[in-house]
């Protein structure tokens, strides 16, 4: 991720929508994996692919918390 210490208040204000966009897309995506029924896919898959979209989400809350905290500086 980018020094955001060296962003505009503009340019911050924009990544944040970006990235809680991004953010909603992918708990969004995640919700629709957990309640698909007609289609079989292995448990360890489904796993997997859990696991992935609770990193991707929990990188993304990181991110979307750096740069709150760096527009309230």
């Amino acid at each position: 991720m980018k020094d955001l210490t060296k962003l505009s208040d503009k340019e911050l204000k924009d990544m944040l929508t970006n990235l809680k966009e991004e953010l909603q897309d992918v708990e969004m995506e995640r919700g629709f994996m957990t309640k698909q029924s007609g289609v079989h896919v292995s448990s360890s898959k489904i796993s997997s692919q859990m696991e992935e979209f609770d990193t991707e989400i929990e990188k993304l809350k990181n991110q979307i918390k750096d740069c709150e905290d760096a527009m309230c500086k």
